[in-house]
């Protein structure tokens, strides 16, 4: 049995492009040690009969004397051959099954046998209709140790008959169409190049990861190491490992004074990092006479051979992984811009664009780059389409990039062109003229000694080193919620944030750990029990909530409204809170953000079971209509201390509707703890909410029609009156 993997015949394929590409690789590849037969093998010369005529077998039906000769052939030639048995064994088979003229059949094997194992031919390209003997052949040569691809195109009528057929991998496609190669003339010099690139882009292929960062978080981020990246999405750090760039859009200002010294400061941190900083500001210009010179001929006999040619002109000296990077994502996006516009001319002015531009930004005609760490494209200002593609372009050849703008003109076509999503955009409230990059820091307010005084202490104490907080220090927060046991909820109800599992801060940014989870059954069935664990999990930061058997609404709900405050998936924060509709505008700014950010996280996450507009339409119309109640306690909560509670009494058939659904994934996504207590073990939060958003811990007993008995939030002031008052009523 020999190795299915070392012999593949091609009958189809499902691109012309690649398969083209794959007989010229390996065409190129037999080159050096490799045999290449175009049509059939070539018949025996009167000297390699001669030859072959000393080693014949008296007897050649005849398998041991057939190897008798065999063998003294290849103790003259000094070539070790392990299973020459099994070869000479195959032979003869073929003497019989390969016509009446068993004779002729035999010379002609063994001429072929003894031209070819001659040398070692580690690879055999066969490009044709093999008939049965040369099928014979190619399968002894396999055994021999050579790696046979043999391409027929589904055209071969002898190979249904040849006994081996099982022992080769068949590679189809619904294309069978001749792809034409003019294999004496082609230039092997440039494609040993491109079989080169080719394989480099697949030995790099999926080696950069776009990693997420926050609009609190933006900066922090971007400083930070290619090591701590790697560790931090639990990932070992080696050479070669996966690369987590940062791409993101920070469109639109706030306060002035302190944007501008925020981007000062995150420019001037480069000054003592490993990273190199590329800053663009000024508007990238279309290659001059003397870089248009430097990209030479560029053939335009077709579209695929100029993509070839202009990514071959790529390369960054002394960093073969961004090369690689940089050559593959340019024929992938240029081939990608031609499906689309099935303009050529179009293609090579973006093109060009791409390698001239990539050459301005790492200089790298002038001299070897070497990155300690993944460099930073940081450009700034007013942007074109093209400049954007170029942006797409070197994010994905494992670059940082971050656009940043106070003119929220540019939102727009940059939401367009952000294709699949890859870019993360992040608004900010007021727009202005680009201008230039703060070169200088602007002074805020003038701080009095004791302020000052205060204001370092303050620094000592509420750095986040030591645990201490001040009141309400954190603006932003982000979620996390626990997998845990389900003895490890009581446990954790009534820890104060910063005491728990997962907590951290960076920058204005709280990581809050919280609970989500459905509790199924009741545990040894024991009723007064349940009641019990239930009055102990309230406290005076909860809400409770006794679901009722209430029909579902009638009719659909018209959400078109809505539609005008998104677009590609991404809310419009600002116009949404200017709008009449919005229902927060009293809350304060960093409350109504906080809201309708999670409008879009919500969106993001993939825990609603809805698509689309329905998906974004739901979510901000159900996301308005939050209990007053429910919004002071948010306003009261905080991220670094007792979290609010929302628990769920489910006793009834009704399943939950989408508007529970969908507030109980926004509750959780801001920081609430979340119980879902179901004795039925019902299904209920599952009807919009997928698996993924909570824990279910399942009891041994499930009771049925169990009457709720009164049940009290204990007392405080912030909370008096407060009695499951989640959901606005009509």
């Amino acid at each position: 049995m020999t190795d299915n993997r070392g012999f593949i015949r091609h009958i189809g394929y499902d691109n012309a492009d690649v398969f083209r590409n794959m007989l010229l690789d390996s065409y190129i590849a037999v080159q050096e040690k490799g045999l290449f037969f175009n049509g059939s093998l070539p018949l025996a010369s009167t000297a390699e009969i001669s030859e072959a005529a000393a080693y014949t077998a008296a007897q050649f039906e005849d398998a041991e004397a057939i190897q008798q000769g065999f063998d003294a052939w290849l103790r003259s030639k000094n070539i070790k051959l392990m299973n020459s048995a099994q070869i000479c064994s195959i032979l003869a088979e073929a003497i019989q099954s390969c016509g009446t003229n068993k004779r002729n059949t035999y010379f002609v094997m063994l001429c072929w046998l003894m031209k070819y194992l001659s040398q070692k031919h580690e690879k055999i390209l066969y490009i044709g209709a093999a008939s049965l003997r040369e099928l014979y052949l190619l399968y002894m040569m396999r055994l021999a140790g050579s790696e046979i691809t043999y391409v027929s195109y589904g055209e071969d009528s002898d190979f249904a008959q040849f006994p081996y057929k099982d022992e080769i991998t068949n590679d189809a496609g619904p294309l069978c169409e001749h792809i034409e190669i003019d294999f004496e003339n082609i230039d092997l010099s440039k494609e040993a190049q491109l079989s080169d690139m080719r394989n480099s882009a697949e030995k790099y292929s999926g080696l950069v990861v776009r990693a997420d960062t926050s609009a609190a978080g933006i900066f922090e981020d971007y400083i930070t190491d290619h090591k701590k990246r790697v560790i931090k999405r639990g990932g070992a750090y080696t050479d070669g490992c996966e690369i987590p760039v940062y791409f993101a859009a920070l469109i639109g200002y706030d306060e002035e004074a302190v944007y501008t010294n925020m981007l000062l400061k995150f420019k001037e941190s480069f000054a003592g990092l490993k990273k190199q900083l590329i800053f663009i500001e000024n508007t990238l210009d279309n290659p001059d006479v003397e870089e248009t010179k430097a990209l030479g001929s560029i053939p335009r006999s077709s579209t695929q051979e100029m993509v070839d040619a202009l990514a071959m002109l790529i390369k960054l000296n002394g960093d073969p992984m961004r090369t690689a990077l940089a050559q593959s994502t340019l024929r992938e996006m240029l081939n990608g811009l031609f499906n689309s516009t099935g303009n050529q001319t179009v293609v090579m002015n973006y093109g060009s664009k791409l390698v001239t531009w990539l050459y301005r930004c790492t200089q790298g005609r002038k001299y070897a780059v070497q990155y300690e760490d993944i460099p930073v494209i940081l450009y700034y200002g007013d942007i074109s389409q093209a400049e954007l593609f170029f942006l797409h372009f070197m994010s994905r050849c494992g670059f940082d990039v971050v656009y940043i703008t106070p003119n929220k003109s540019m939102l727009d076509m940059t939401v367009d062109k952000n294709e699949g999503g890859r870019m993360q955009i992040f608004q900010l409230p007021l727009t202005k003229e680009s201008g230039k990059y703060p070169d200088k820091p602007v002074k805020m307010k003038m701080a009095t000694v004791a302020y000052s005084a205060e204001r370092e202490l303050d620094t000592m104490l509420y750095n986040g080193d030591a645990g201490i907080f001040r009141d309400f220090q954190f603006p932003n927060s982000q979620a996390i919620t626990l997998k845990t046991t389900f003895e490890e909820i009581g446990i954790l109800w009534k820890h104060e944030s910063k005491f728990r599992s997962g907590f951290s801060v960076s920058g204005n940014l709280v990581s809050v750990p919280n609970i989500f989870a459905k509790i199924s059954g009741v545990r040894n069935g024991d009723e007064g029990d349940y009641w019990d664990e239930v009055r102990s999990r309230l406290t005076p930061e909860t809400i409770i909530y006794i679901k009722e058997n209430k029909p579902a609404p009638d009719g659909q709900l018209d959400l078109t409204a809505y539609r005008s405050f998104y677009r590609n998936g991404q809310i419009d924060i600002q116009k949404l809170k200017a709008s009449p509709l919005n229902r927060y505008s009293y809350l304060p700014d960093r409350i109504q953000d906080l809201i309708f950010y999670k409008f879009q996280e919500a969106a993001d996450s993939g825990y609603i079971k809805l698509q689309g507009d329905d998906l974004m339409c739901s979510i901000i119309h159900y996301g308005l209509g939050f209990d007053k109640d429910l919004l002071k306690l948010l306003q009261r909560f905080d991220f670094t201390k007792q979290i609010p509670k929302l628990i769920y009494i489910d006793v009834v058939e009704a399943t939950f509707t989408l508007e529970e659904c969908i507030r109980t994934v926004l509750c959780n996504l801001l920081g609430f703890d979340i119980l879902v207590y179901t004795p039925t073990g019902y299904k209920n939060l599952e009807t919009f909410v997928d698996s993924r958003a909570f824990e279910e811990h399942t009891m041994d007993e499930f009771l049925y029609n169990m009457e709720v008995p009164k049940l009290k939030i204990p007392s405080d002031d912030k909370n008096s009156g407060f009695f499951g008052r989640l959901f606005r009523k009509g």
